[in-house]
C-alpha cells in the first residue's frame, strides 16, 4: 500500500492508496475509451482558433496540445500497459521506500511512501 501524507499549517491528510487502485487506474488510463475521449477532446478544443489571439497564447495552446498528444501516443502504445503493470509489481517489493519527501517554503509537507 502506498501512503500519501500531506501536511499544511491548517490541515494534515493521510491517504492510503492500495495497489489495486493503482492497477485499476493504469487500466483506465490505457483503455481505448479514454483514448477516444482524449482524441475527441483534442479535436473539439484543439482545433484552429477563429479569434484574434496573441502569439504567446497561440504558443501556449500549441505546446499544451503537443503535450496532450504526446501523452496520448504513449498511452496508446501496447507496451505501456505492460510496463505500468510491471512497475506497480516492482513497487510492491520495496515496501517502506520513500518516493517523495518535500517541504515547501510555506511549510506544506508532502510524503509519499511505499
Amino acid at each position: 500500500m502506498m501512503i500519501v501524507k500531506v501536511k499544511s499549517k491548517e490541515h494534515a491528510f493521510t491517504i492510503p492508496v492500495p495497489y489495486t487502485v493503482l492497477h485499476m487506474g493504469s487500466g483506465i488510463l490505457t483503455s481505448n475509451l479514454i483514448h477516444r475521449i482524449l482524441k475527441d477532446w483534442l479535436n473539439k478544443f484543439g482545433g484552429d482558433s477563429k479569434g484574434q489571439l496573441n502569439r504567446k497564447h497561440d504558443f501556449e495552446m500549441d505546446s499544451s496540445r503537443f503535450g496532450i498528444e504526446l501523452v496520448l501516443s504513449i498511452l496508446q502504445n501496447r507496451n505501456t500497459k505492460q510496463a505500468i503493470r510491471q512497475l506497480i509489481k516492482e513497487l510492491q517489493r520495496y515496501k517502506g521506500t520513500v518516493l517523495v519527501d518535500v517541504k515547501a517554503q510555506d511549510g506544506t509537507e508532502v510524503l509519499i511512501k511505499l
